[in-house]
């Protein structure tokens, strides 16, 4: 959907390289300081496991034995967890945009996460608990651009689907936005300017 009434009734909100910018790179670079292999071998397996950890296919406590295990990690398993999430970096541009809709629009994370990386941000950024919800993909059992993870929210959400703003950085995410009838648009952290350029409307008057 390329269009809709202005300002929307609820924005949904990407985590991953919008509000926060994050790299697994970094994961696999410190799990290699206890393992005999490298960070590009590391960064291949936590890849091959992704779907099924963040989608809850496997828990992850599964997910963490696994990987220690094809590793060889030989540090204790709450080391393994630090490094594992500790890949994000705030993108403060978006939180200094998604503070002006705090307490005006109802505003929603929709994200590809693992539990792990949910417990993480929520523990590490205060701020996320000033959503009034989120759709995750561990809890919903499919990732975004899967069909299910937009029905869920339409299916919880009191809005018609084109009252419903969602802004993402993947294109394949966007477009499965945009079929399920939100009013979608991708989002580069470097192009921040853009972005709001096309979202002014989302923001209530009395916000800005």
């Amino acid at each position: 959907m390329t269009s809709s009434p202005l300002p929307p009734q609820a924005v949904l909100f990407d985590i991953g390289n919008v509000l926060l910018k994050f790299d697994f790179n970094r994961a696999a670079a410190g799990m290699a300081e206890h393992s005999a292999l490298a960070a590009p071998e590391i960064r291949a397996i936590l890849d091959g496991w992704q779907h099924r950890h963040e989608t809850g296919a496997v828990s992850s406590e599964e997910f963490s034995k696994a990987i220690r295990r094809d590793i060889g990690f030989t540090a204790p398993e709450a080391v393994f967890r630090q490094h594992f999430s500790d890949i994000f970096t705030p993108n403060q541009a978006m939180w200094d945009f998604a503070h002006q809709l705090f307490g005006k629009v109802p505003v929603y994370l929709f994200s590809n996460i693992s539990l792990w990386h949910e417990t993480w941000v929520f523990e590490q950024y205060p701020d996320f608990a000033r959503f009034d919800g989120g759709f995750y993909s561990w809890r919903l059992g499919a990732m975004k651009p899967d069909s299910a993870f937009y029905r869920a929210a339409l299916e919880k959400l009191p809005y018609p689907p084109e009252r419903i703003a969602y802004m993402d950085d993947m294109p394949l995410n966007v477009a499965g936005g945009a079929q399920a009838g939100f009013h979608s648009i991708q989002y580069h952290p470097d192009q921040h300017g853009a972005f709001l350029e096309k979202a002014a409307g989302w923001v209530p008057e009395d916000a800005v």
